[in-house]
């Protein structure tokens, strides 16, 4: 991951930073937080302000271009965490899961250093392609099926697990894979692919690009995505999961 974001994370805040609705769901699960260690912590997108919180970041860039105040950072992976057992009452995460190399040693990581809970803002499998991976960019969805956590593995890994649907807002102010849902013209930009992980995993980018492009001009993408070209908001498959922390992992 850290080799990864050294490279594409050269631009990340300037198209990723934390939308306030998402925000405010996410900060809701972690009411009752007294300490928080945030995994995969980029630049501090989503960190709440007032409660002691540590970030841990594998990728130098990232570290980086986080503000100036922000919570403390180190320079770690999720696998390996440099904290004593039990240092933390929750654990947190912001489409990061998908990036660990060996999830199952992250997950009892977290058990080992947090005493309550892990909330994860992810991506369900399970859920239908939208329009750009079902129309110009199938191999994303097919590669994201292969890396993100499904819910059976987090209930192997976590006990009361629950996962809450999160639509994105049509304005989101953070720039990930669906964000865009209803500004396709932005994906056109390179600034904007270039802090979007999917696109680094995929060959032939241009192809899906010059049909995206066609389509907009000749008003073929309007045409077939009437349905929710008046939706406020959509549900493109990202998740809130709540997770209590098991005393020890099995």
């Amino acid at each position: 991951m850290a080799a990864l974001y050294d490279q594409i994370g050269i631009t990340y805040s300037a198209t990723r930073s934390t939308d306030p609705r998402i925000a405010s769901r996410l900060y809701a699960e972690l009411r009752g937080a007294t300490r928080i260690v945030n995994l995969g912590a980029g630049t501090g997108s989503y960190e709440p302000e007032h409660v002691s919180l540590v970030a841990i970041e594998p990728s130098v860039e990232m570290i980086c271009q986080r503000k100036v105040g922000s919570h403390p950072v180190g320079q770690a992976s999720a696998e390996h965490l440099p904290f004593k057992d039990k240092s933390f009452s929750h654990a947190m995460t912001v489409l990061s899961m998908h990036h660990w190399a060996n999830r199952p040693l992250a997950f009892r990581e977290i058990h080992r250093v947090t005493t309550d809970r892990f909330i994860a803002l992810t991506w369900d499998p399970t859920s239908d392609r939208f329009w750009l991976t079902r129309d110009y960019f199938p191999e994303i969805h097919e590669t994201d099926l292969r890396i993100f956590p499904a819910l059976k593995e987090l209930q192997a890994h976590f006990d009361d697990v629950r996962v809450s649907p999160l639509p994105i807002p049509e304005d989101c102010k953070d720039g990930f894979l669906a964000a865009f849902w209803k500004r396709p013209q932005a994906y056109l930009s390179s600034e904007v692919r270039q802090s979007i992980s999917s696109f680094s995993k995929i060959d032939r980018v241009s192809e899906g690009l010059e049909r995206l492009r066609k389509d907009l001009d000749n008003g073929a993408w309007a045409k077939r995505n009437q349905s929710i070209l008046d939706a406020p908001c959509l549900d493109v498959g990202y998740r809130i999961v709540t997770a209590r922390v098991r005393p020890s992992d099995p």
